[in-house]
């Protein structure tokens, strides 16, 4: 790879992340590479870059969120506990960034959302999570696609993600595994008031429409965005630039990651009886 700079997206609240930040650099000065920590979105793409997140997923998220008007691919590495969207730790981090340099690596395509809500707007890699405004969550929503209404969601909400977000905040509210990079978009009740409301996922291409007959709050990738009148609408479609993700040549597969990450039972732990 002809790697000339590496965007630099740091959580300096998590443990090392400054003496790891600093290792980085100093592997960069010998190969000739610089170095730029970001803070704000970037523009413009560049073919000879890349974007390296120290932190965790909520790192990666931020720094897809930067770039996301871009093609450049993002590498995350894991300072935290779950890091489910990382590549690499601090353990094998310079032995990462050689493989990269050798070609040792794939870049996976990932879907993203993009939203319109009133006065706001953007996209998200993972999710959009509607819910109420008060104490107790309780919301009236309203679901529609196409022409027609899909279902009324009382509840606590609902949640809108992608493939990558299924396994994120949809996940621990019952819904779907779905496996990247399949593109879809993926509706997940939050404490459904229906015994029959069960989470929806809707072709990629479609347009999404919400409405809350009571206040909501809107969220994107974790983030607070605003709060919404009754009756605003918001409209939920597939993002024009999708996320690049840099996946390692010889990582584990998505199954592994589940299995280590959300302790999902592979085949060497089940016992078979006869």
């Amino acid at each position: 790879m002809n790697l000339a700079r590496i965007y630099l997206v740091t959580n300096v609240t998590k443990p090392r992340a400054l003496k790891t930040l600093a290792d980085l650099k100093v592997w960069c000065q010998g190969h000739d590479i610089d170095a730029v920590p970001v803070s704000e979105p970037i523009l413009r793409d560049d073919e000879n870059a890349i974007v390296v997140a120290l932190g965790g997923d909520g790192t990666v998220l931020r720094a897809a969120e930067l770039f996301s008007k871009t093609a450049i691919p993002v590498l995350g590495i894991n300072l935290g506990s779950l890091g489910f969207l990382t590549q690499a730790t601090i353990n094998n981090l310079l032995q990462v960034m050689d493989k990269l340099l050798a070609d040792r690596f794939l870049v996976e395509e990932r879907m993203r959302l993009s939203f319109r809500a009133a006065d706001s707007e953007g996209t998200v890699l993972n999710d959009l999570v509607i819910t109420g405004v008060k104490e107790s969550p309780f919301c009236e929503i309203e679901l529609s696609w196409g022409d027609g209404v899909v279902s009324a969601f009382p509840g606590d909400g609902v949640i809108l993600s992608t493939a990558t977000g299924s396994t994120a905040y949809s996940l621990s509210a019952g819904g779907p595994v779905i496996v990247p990079p399949a593109a879809c978009i993926l509706a997940t009740p939050l404490a459904a008031h229906k015994l029959g409301l069960r989470p929806v996922i809707f072709p990629p291409d479609e347009i999404i429409r919400v409405v809350a007959m009571t206040p909501v709050r809107l969220f994107t990738d974790g983030d607070y965005i605003s709060e919404l009148a009754p009756g605003v609408e918001i409209v939920v479609r597939r993002a024009e630039i999708p996320t690049y993700l840099i996946r390692l040549a010889d990582s584990p597969t998505f199954f592994r990651v589940l299995d280590e990450k959300l302790n999902w039972a592979d085949a060497e732990q089940r016992e078979y009886r006869g």
